[in-house]
């Protein structure tokens, strides 16, 4: 009992700190466990989530964070600009995760019972989206880049690496150490074996491997069941 009243006394301390830091924290968690820095004007909201081991970095202006009913461990996300969003819906299990949004009216939006074991996602940039559907599975040392970070500019000085949005359907299977690069679209169902690269899109309920990327066979479904015997 005193276990739980202490970490209902955290909970209200680190909000009254956060906010009088100039931050806006919106919280219904029972407890969390988080480091926050968040700049005046913005808004994490933390709704029946628990969050352990991971910090927070929001900084500019009316940018937003929403975690619903979500688990998220040992992660570190930050976002940078303005009116950029990270919405992680309910059911969403996060672990090991970096994710890095830097820029302006750009967001991160993961959906509902998408489960990743480690995790990189960047986007940077103006008007650009990363969009994640519902039940993906997403194994660890993934990377997904909406963007390249850095400029390349032709011999005329034009900027010729703009950021593109990568959206993936819903029940997408993710292998280890995938890479998915910006402008991409991955369909539900689809399944990208160990070790790839992905540079086009991938149709609906496709499997996929290698480097470069080469269909498999279509038309397959997957399941978290393993037969054994």
């Amino acid at each position: 009992m005193i276990k739980k009243w202490c970490k209902i006394l955290f909970n209200i301390l680190y909000t009254l700190y956060v906010w009088s830091h100039h931050g806006v924290i919106s919280s219904k968690s029972f407890y969390f466990r988080f480091r926050i820095s968040i700049t005046k004007g913005s808004l994490i909201r933390v709704i029946g989530s628990k969050i352990y081991n991971t910090w927070i970095l929001v900084n500019g202006i009316n940018n937003e964070i929403i975690f619903t009913k979500a688990f998220i461990e040992n992660c570190q996300i930050s976002i940078i600009g303005k009116n950029n969003k990270i919405i992680i819906k309910n059911g969403v299990k996060l672990r090991r995760a970096i994710i890095n949004l830097r820029g302006s009216n750009c967001n991160i939006i993961i959906g509902e019972k998408t489960t990743f074991g480690q995790v990189r996602i960047v986007n940077v940039g103006k008007n650009n989206d990363i969009t994640i559907g519902e039940g993906c599975l997403f194994a660890d040392n993934i990377e997904i880049w909406a963007s390249d970070t850095h400029s390349i500019y032709d011999k005329g000085g034009n900027f010729i690496n703009p950021e593109k949005p990568i959206n993936i359907g819903d029940k997408v299977w993710i292998g280890s150490y995938v890479k998915i690069l910006k402008g991409v679209t991955i369909g539900s169902n689809a399944i990208v074996g160990m070790n790839s690269l992905v540079t086009k899109n991938i149709e609906n309920g496709t499997l996929c491997a290698g480097n470069p990327l080469r269909v498999i066979k279509n038309d397959v479904s997957w399941s978290l069941d393993y037969q054994i015997e």
